[in-house]
């Protein structure tokens, strides 16, 4: 009994910080994936033999960084806007507010990730391939409805987090920054 309590709060605190860091740890492995490879294209072409998917493959991984990094602002409360006037206002209005732009972020994301779908459907249909490493490109443009979709659960997530009290708005002070 005591095992299985163990196993479940084991099971719940990786699952707490895939939720809290999934996107951190993707584009950390891709990070280091584009600089291993670079690096070793470097040595290839020291040699005389360069690779011919080094440089594409390291393209592809910095592509799915990038969109990753969307649903990675929206998590961590980092997303840029101006809200001089929304500090302005009471707690209540900066929490609908919150709500209601979280809601627009579901909205707009949602039907992206649709068209998304779609469009890499279309791309899986021609049998398009990458030149050098003749991957499927909808393998490379999948990419792009996952990370639509996963905007819109990071949305609903903080949205949960100011209806429950719980959303910590991030502080930026950029003026400390040289």
């Amino acid at each position: 009994m005591k095992q299985e309590k163990e196993r479940g709060d084991k099971m719940k605190k990786i699952f707490k910080s895939i939720d809290e860091h999934f996107e951190e740890y993707i584009m950390g492995l891709f990070l280091i994936a584009i600089s291993c490879i670079m690096l070793i294209q470097i040595f290839m072409r020291l040699i005389g033999a360069s690779l011919s998917w080094a440089e594409e493959l390291c393209r592809y991984f910095y592509l799915w960084s990038v969109f990753l990094s969307i649903s990675f602002t929206i998590k961590k409360g980092i997303v840029l806007r101006v809200d001089l006037l929304l500090s302005k206002l009471n707690v209540n209005v900066q929490k609908a507010i919150e709500i209601l732009l979280q809601m627009i972020n579901i909205a707009v994301f949602t039907f992206l990730a649709f068209y998304a779908v779609r469009t890499v459907v279309g791309v899986k249909i021609s049998l398009q391939t990458s030149p050098a490493m003749e991957l499927p490109m909808y393998f490379v443009y999948s990419i792009i409805p996952i990370s639509f979709f996963l905007v819109a659960i990071r949305s609903i997530q903080q949205i949960y987090l100011v209806v429950t009290n719980k959303f910590v708005k991030a502080e930026i002070d950029f003026s400390e920054a040289e």
